[in-house]
């Protein structure tokens, strides 16, 4: 059982990273990084999401975001204002720049996804896609209760809820 375990890490692991590596691939003509991509996704999602937002989403530092919320309001993606509420917060909001890109990234996620399961029968890709969710649903029930074990409040990041829709459908 501990070889199967092992290979199923190794698995999950080589996906997300061959996914990663053919979404750079292909992103990289349009003049994003993955990275500068994955900040564009989660303000497709929620606009106006302060720099400490963005960055627990991600799960990386805020001084590293800083360095990609930079390359972005360069290039007139993304602009930082003011938080109204909290002078010294930063909102990142997205510029009418952006929303041609997230056309563009949808289709370069498309074009991953398409990939991925190249000779697959559409049956079994639903079915693995139904497995794969509730393996995500089970892995975060896992870090919820060990967060709540631990006296923390949880994963999801307290934010200002507007939507703006999935990537691309603007």
């Amino acid at each position: 059982m501990l070889g199967q375990i092992r290979s199923t890490n190794v698995v999950f692991h080589d996906i997300a990273r061959f996914r990663a590596q053919v979404f750079d691939r292909l992103i990289a003509p349009h003049g994003l990084t993955m990275s500068q991509a994955w900040v564009l996704a989660h303000l497709f999602v929620e606009d106006e999401l302060t720099q400490s937002e963005i960055a627990k989403r991600m799960e990386i530092s805020t001084v590293t975001l800083g360095g990609f919320v930079d390359r972005l309001e360069a290039r007139g993606l993304v602009e930082r204002r003011v938080d109204p509420e909290d002078r010294r917060a930063k909102r990142v909001c997205l510029k009418e720049a952006a929303w041609p890109l997230g056309r563009i990234m949808k289709r370069c996620g498309d074009q991953v996804n398409d990939a991925s399961f190249a000779g697959m029968p559409a049956e079994v890709v639903e079915q693995t896609m139904a497995n794969l969710i509730t393996v995500r649903e089970n892995l975060l029930a896992t870090l919820q209760k060990d967060k709540s074990d631990r006296g923390d409040s949880g994963l999801a990041p307290a934010g200002r809820k507007r939507k703006r829709g999935n990537i691309g459908t603007a």
